[in-house]
C-alpha cells in the first residue's frame, strides 16, 4: 500500500509524466528512504503492476541521444485511488508494536550482565540515529519541503524518546539484581555489531 500511494503521489503533484529515474530522484528528494521501507529497485516493478490495474498509463519515448524510455502518468482511476489510500493513511490509526517488548518482557531468563550489555548497544545505536538525522535535517534545509523536515522530527521524537526509555529501563536493571536467575546458558552470540 505505501509504495503504491508514494508513487501515485509522486506522479500526481509533479502534474507530467515522468520516467522511473525522475520518479526515484524524487524519492531520493523526499528522503522517502527514512520514513518507508520502498525499493528503488522496485519502481519499476510497481509502475508495471499500476499499469495492469489501470492506475497508470505509459508510453515509449526515444531521444536521439538516449536509448527508449518508459514516461509514466497518473490515470483517473489511479487519482481516485490515490485519494483512497491517501484518506486510509490519515483516518486510519494504528497502534504501534515493539518486536523488542517481548524481549523485555522476558529480560529475566538471559543473564542480567547480557541484557545491560543489550540495552548499551541499543542506546549507542539510537545516539547514533539521531546523530545521523539531525545531521540529515540540517542539510536538507532550504532545500525540500516543510514536510520532509516534519517527517525527520517525528523520527527523532520517537528515538530521542526510545532512548529515554532505554536508558531508564537499564537503570532499572542495573538495581535489581534478584529478578535474573543465575542460568546456565550457551555462549551469548555477538548480534548486530554493526547496528
Amino acid at each position: 500500500m505505501i509504495t503504491k500511494l508514494v508513487l501515485l503521489g509522486i506522479l500526481f503533484s509533479r502534474k507530467k509524466p515522468m520516467h522511473g529515474y525522475e520518479i526515484k530522484r524524487q524519492l531520493e528528494e523526499w528522503a522517502v528512504g527514512e520514513y518507508a521501507r520502498i525499493s528503488y529497485g522496485s519502481i519499476y516493478y510497481n509502475l508495471e503492476k499500476m499499469e495492469k490495474e489501470g492506475l497508470v498509463a505509459s508510453k515509449s519515448v526515444k531521444n536521439s541521444r538516449r536509448p527508449e524510455r518508459r514516461l509514466y502518468t497518473i490515470t483517473e482511476k489511479g487519482k481516485e485511488e490515490l485519494m483512497k489510500l491517501l484518506r486510509k493513511n490519515y483516518f486510519e490509526t494504528e497502534r504501534p508494536y515493539y518486536s523488542f517488548d517481548v524481549g523485555v518482557c522476558l529480560m529475566p531468563l538471559m543473564p542480567r550482565e547480557e541484557v545491560l550489555k543489550a540495552l548499551a548497544k541499543r542506546i549507542q545505536v539510537a545516539e547514533r540515529y539521531i546523530k545521523e538525522l539531525s545531521e540529515e535535517k540540517a542539510e536538507l534545509k532550504g532545500k525540500v519541503p516543510f514536510f520532509v523536515l516534519a517527517i525527520i522530527d517525528h523520527y527523532l521524537l520517537h528515538l530521542y524518546a526510545e532512548k529515554k526509555w532505554l536508558e531508564d529501563l537499564k537503570k532499572e536493571v542495573e538495581k535489581r539484581r534478584s529478578y535474573f536467575e543465575d542460568i546456565e546458558v550457551g555462549e551469548s552470540e555477538s548480534y548486530g555489531s554493526d547496528n
